[in-house]
């Protein structure tokens, strides 16, 4: 059996409403979006110091001693982040910070360096600059808390000529527990159970991911993608959008529910189809942005289910259609995505940035390591863990197309085996690395050992 390569999609935080975009698609009525208020002035002077608490929100858990804090100072003007020197709390987590960079177009963030969960707090949402309140966690590996308290799949766009469908998804992600969840990322046995996974449709492309989650990685695989973002207590919306070709006149999702979920709604335009599946109610017709919906909604989806989701009776080209190139390209299709789809939404104003990285996929073979030989300590060690990070990736793809039914168990754990052997060669060989470059001083250290020992007896001897 072949399997395409998969891509590492290089994962940035954006900081724009998702929960809004979730509202409007989740909206059975019509939305209206109004101009809010001019902010009010800010009549009160800069505050010349920083006061503020970090505290540790899991139940028992305590705060490390020496815990530093961070102070970020945007200059937007200049598009500089200003770094001043850290503090650390005390032993009841208090800390400050004065000495402050006041000035107009300057803003401040402080931040909680507490391991790979780092939380902060914008300073400009603050009022009182004197009880700053910083949250940590314990960490845990385990996703028994994490569920799903929406899913929304809304296919603003249809290319009837080249018969794809853009696709916008918004999942609510709920972390239900007291400890924030972060995989172990070096652990040789890592799989993609262990990661947050969700699947898409067959034959899907153009995927682009944001979300309100802390800074982590998309990887994405044959079956859909997987995050390593820390996911901490509380709700976080997931935005996603995608290109699915269909063939006929539509298509079927089978939606795996790892985590369990509370709300299901799908949406497609009226006149362009319609949609069927276990434990989805009837459809309504919806108003969105003065555009009419047809909508399914089903709940209460317990953990492991899978439901399977008819869209039939979608747009077919016409003859003239059928017989010109014209705007069959993919940009095209992913120009109209964003454009109709977000103004349907009746979101203006907002930029979406995506960015990817690609990597080396899995076929069962070592990376190429001999330029790590050539690079500077500090260039090698960061190429070693993004090579390492890929090859964890390949075992995710492999075990979610293990789970999808693609490998027999025989064929599955052969390739398995090969691929943690091949980890683990990859981790002996990148460390002998750093070996090496120790032993010429070693050697150093013994040959001067070595000579003064040499001339300690060369002087007994002439003494005798």
């Amino acid at each position: 059996m072949k399997h395409s390569r998969s891509p590492i999609i290089n994962y940035k935080l954006l900081a724009w409403p998702f929960r809004l975009i979730a509202i409007l698609l989740i909206s059975t009525a019509s939305v209206w979006l109004s101009p809010g208020e001019p902010p009010a002035a800010n009549a009160q002077s800069t505050p010349s110091e920083i006061k503020g608490i970090v505290v540790n929100g899991t139940e028992g858990g305590v705060v490390p001693a020496g815990l530093e804090v961070l102070l970020l100072t945007v200059d937007d003007a200049a598009g500089q982040i200003i770094e001043q020197a850290p503090t650390t709390v005390n032993t009841d987590g208090i800390f400050s910070f004065g000495n402050l960079i006041t000035s107009p177009g300057i803003t401040s963030r402080v931040v909680a360096n507490a391991g790979k969960f780092t939380p902060s707090v914008d300073l400009a949402s603050v009022d009182d600059w004197s009880n700053v309140r910083l949250t940590i966690y314990d960490e845990t590996k385990s996703l028994e808390d994490i569920t799903l308290s929406s899913y929304v799949m809304m296919i603003p766009t249809i290319d009837a000529r080249s018969r794809q469908a853009g696709i916008l998804t918004v999942i609510n992600v709920n972390n239900t527990g007291d400890m924030v969840w972060i995989p172990d990322l070096d652990d040789a046995g890592l799989t993609g159970l262990d990661l947050l996974r969700f699947n898409l449709p067959d034959g899907f492309s153009d995927l682009s991911v944001e979300s309100e989650l802390p800074a982590g990685n998309i990887l994405q695989i044959n079956t859909g993608f997987a995050m390593t973002n820390p996911i901490p207590p509380g709700e976080a919306a997931i935005l996603m959008s995608y290109i699915i070709p269909y063939s006929g006149d539509g298509f079927e999702f089978t939606l795996k529910l790892p985590y369990g979920l509370d709300q299901l709604r799908m949406l497609l335009p009226d006149g362009g189809g319609t949609i069927s599946g276990q434990g989805l109610g009837a459809i309504e017709s919806v108003v969105v942005a003065e555009n009419v919906f047809n909508s399914v909604e089903g709940n209460d989806y317990p953990a492991g289910d899978e439901i399977v989701v008819a869209f039939s009776g979608m747009p077919q080209p016409t003859i003239l259609q059928s017989a010109s190139d014209f705007f069959r390209g993919r940009t095209y299709v992913i120009v109209i995505i964003w454009i109709v789809g977000l103004a349907l939404l009746g979101i203006l104003g907002y930029a979406m940035y995506s960015s990817r990285r690609e990597a080396v996929g899995r076929g069962i073979e070592m990376p190429d390591l001999d330029d790590l030989r050539g690079m500077d300590p500090e260039t090698r060690r960061a190429k070693t863990a993004q090579l390492r990070e890929m090859m964890v990736g390949e075992l995710a793809d492999l075990d979610d197309e293990f789970e999808a039914g693609d490998y027999e168990e025989d064929d599955y754990q052969e390739h398995r085996r090969e691929l943690i052997r091949l980890l683990r060669e990859f981790d002996e060989i990148t460390s002998s690395y750093d070996r090496v470059e120790s032993e010429p001083e070693e050697a150093e250290s013994d040959k001067s050992e070595s000579d003064v020992s040499t001339e300690d007896e060369n002087s007994e001897e002439t003494e005798k």
